[in-house]
């Protein structure tokens, strides 16, 4: 596994700066897993806002559950949680408020 200052150096890289302010390591962590399972269905713009969104609407417990495979692939788990996390309303909410 990666060290977590490379992931949240790589995390910063595509969200931009102001994402420090925002986001927690772990979340940085979690984003740079959500990404790219988000990129597989939308476009690079929507698929960070999309996985933005997962990262805010996620439980402390399951954005360490997701930060955990940061630097390898998801395991099915993962991609399951990732799926429960997407339907979630306020994943809704927020990406409607990001891409408006």
């Amino acid at each position: 596994m990666r060290r977590m200052g490379y992931v949240a150096a790589v995390a910063v890289s595509w969200i931009g700066g102001a994402a420090l302010a925002e986001f927690s390591q772990p979340q940085l962590a979690a984003l740079t897993v959500l990404t790219p399972l988000a990129q597989e269905q939308l476009d690079r713009k929507n698929a960070q806002a999309l996985a933005e969104c997962m990262v805010l609407a996620a439980e402390a417990e399951e954005v360490s559950r997701i930060a955990a495979f940061a630097g390898m692939a998801p395991s099915p788990v993962i991609i399951d949680l990732a799926n429960e996390i997407i339907q979630r309303p306020a994943v809704l909410s927020c990406l409607t408020e990001k891409l408006s």
